[in-house]
């Protein structure tokens, strides 16, 4: 039974990893903002080593050698692996989303039943993958629901995901387990997250991708400014 029950309970860490996540807008879809969905403080003790942890947050104080994030719940200690890449946001236009351009779309669902984008967020190569799939986002004091989906596009929903299709104004995003069409009105605004030279500050916000080691701790080599 002991076994049956540890193998359930790296089954739900792993899911909750997954639905982490841009990535890339915060919790209510704002323009200029990153999304890696909900923030994961304290790790189960139980969690397996090398299991992704999504930390989303402000940073309390920095080293060289490590960072404390306060979440909504907990400030947590993260150690830095080097070489440690921090990345933000630059402005961007539709031309870049390109086939095989992984991408983050926030949507809101029209009248129609459509999903139209409200911003695009376009990740680099070796964020390829980051929270992959499609998850309603909470939405802003007075404003309406929003979709985060991460995947490839082919077609359009919120997403970040990979472009595997750009057509005009409309775009088809894949994700494990399926894909959103998304209509991208021409004035949509885009940004691309970019590897940056600097250094996490006390009073930064933001989204740190971090893994469990086998004691307990928890390190990183990359993270995310989140917004400004």
């Amino acid at each position: 039974m002991r076994h049956i029950q540890a193998r359930a309970s790296r089954y739900v860490i792993a899911i909750s990893a997954v639905a982490l996540v841009a990535t890339a807008c915060n919790r209510g879809s704002s323009a200029g903002s990153i999304d890696t969905s909900a923030p994961q403080a304290n790790p189960p003790a139980a969690a397996d080593a090398d299991t992704m942890v999504m930390l989303r947050g402000t940073i309390a104080s920095a080293t060289s050698g490590q960072v404390a994030v306060m979440t909504d719940s907990a400030t947590v200690t993260v150690k830095l692996a080097q070489p440690f890449q921090v990345y933000d946001r630059a402005p961007g236009d539709l031309a870049h989303v390109t086939d095989n351009t992984f991408i983050g779309v926030t949507t809101v669902k029209q009248p129609d039943g459509s999903e139209q984008a409200t911003e695009i967020h376009i990740f680099p190569n070796e964020l390829r993958g980051l929270g992959e799939g499609s998850r309603m986002m909470s939405p802003a004091a007075g404003g309406s629901a929003s979709r985060m989906t991460n995947g490839s596009v082919s077609t359009p929903r919120m997403s970040n995901g990979t472009v595997t299709n750009a057509a005009g104004s409309t775009l088809v995003v894949q994700y494990a387990g399926g894909s959103q069409k998304v209509t991208v009105p021409a004035n949509t605004p885009v940004t691309e997250i970019k590897a940056a030279s600097k250094q996490l500050a006390a009073g930064d916000r933001v989204v740190v991708i971090a893994k469990k080691q086998s004691d307990g701790s928890l390190a990183s080599s990359k993270a995310l400014i989140s917004s400004k």
